[in-house]
């Protein structure tokens, strides 16, 4: 299993109490963060595979909070998985900001983002459940 810093994602293969890198205090942090922050700052995991669970996971609970971290994830990313996994979450979350954001994408360069979000736009899609 392998451990990650929250703060410089620094990685190492035991838990560790204080970063050995950046000297962030883990247990503090695990203390005092809720849960949909820890997911919202997990956007900038280094793994996309768990940068696209997370985009699922805060979609699957509707996190208007996680709202604007998705669109700049969006906006960011030159990963088409990632894009997709953020775009699907906005169509689920379905706030007005995450609509408009979505409609100023509708020509993404990436075919399968382009698609999930002219499907979120025309009502056709429940954003990837």
């Amino acid at each position: 299993m392998r451990f990650f810093c929250p703060k410089c994602w620094d990685d190492w293969g035991e838990d560790q109490p204080i970063c050995p890198r950046c000297g962030m205090d883990i247990r503090g942090y695990e203390a005092s963060t809720d849960y949909v922050h820890k997911l919202i700052e997990a956007l900038d995991h280094p793994e996309a595979e768990t940068v696209i669970r997370v985009a699922g996971i805060l979609g699957q609970r509707r996190e208007v909070v996680a709202t604007q971290a998705l669109i700049g994830l969006v906006g960011k990313t030159k990963d088409v998985y990632i894009a997709r996994a953020a775009v699907r979450a906005l169509g689920r979350i379905g706030m007005p900001e995450a609509r408009r954001f979505l409609a100023t994408i509708a020509d993404h360069p990436a075919r399968m983002v382009r698609e999930e979000v002219q499907a979120i736009l025309a009502g056709r899609s429940n954003g990837g459940s």
